[in-house]
């Protein structure tokens, strides 16, 4: 009888699980009603562009909320030049990629007139340029735009990315 007092115990606590279980108020017609939220996201303000005060250091960029840093220039891999510039989302949202415009680059093109570079797109090249997916809070990541101009033209240039301008000698 020991031997079946456990099995008893289980199956008889079983079966009264099983009756609490089941509601006849229940019908297979309910369903689950699923919804769906959007996620926020940081949005950016419209503010005069800030001067950084130097090429090496960061530089809050107040329309995005962002931090930036100048990484420096190199040649492309199909000629010309790619920036690389260190980008930390300092918002509680995530950055949608959307908030970071095309950057524009000028440069000294002999004699003080300055000339616009051409950037080039994403399919001109084989790297990938920009921000391609949201940036999340307290998030980091090195951006890279490409122009066509050589790195040797960056000697007297100016680049803004956003609401920062870096300007002077962007070969370093």
């Amino acid at each position: 009888m020991s031997r079946l007092s456990p099995a008893l115990v289980i199956l008889s606590s079983a079966l009264l699980l099983t009756a609490c279980g089941t509601d006849e108020t229940d019908s297979p017609e309910e369903g689950i009603v699923v919804t769906t939220s959007e996620t926020p996201e940081a949005q950016p303000a419209a503010v005069e562009p800030v001067e950084a005060e130097t090429l090496r250091g960061s530089t809050e960029d107040p329309g995005l909320n962002v931090e930036r840093v100048y990484q420096g220039v190199r040649s492309g891999p199909t000629g010309g030049s790619v920036i690389t510039v260190l980008v930390t989302n300092l918002n509680d949202e995530p950055l949608p990629p959307s908030a970071i415009p095309q950057p524009t680059l000028s440069y000294n093109s002999g004699g003080g007139s300055m000339v616009d570079a051409e950037p080039v797109a994403n399919e001109d090249t084989d790297l990938p340029l920009g921000l391609d997916l949201p940036l999340g809070p307290g998030a980091s990541t090195n951006l890279r735009y490409a122009f066509n101009v050589s790195p040797g033209n960056m000697w007297d240039a100016k680049l803004q990315v956003g609401n920062v301008i870096w300007e002077g000698n962007l070969n370093f």
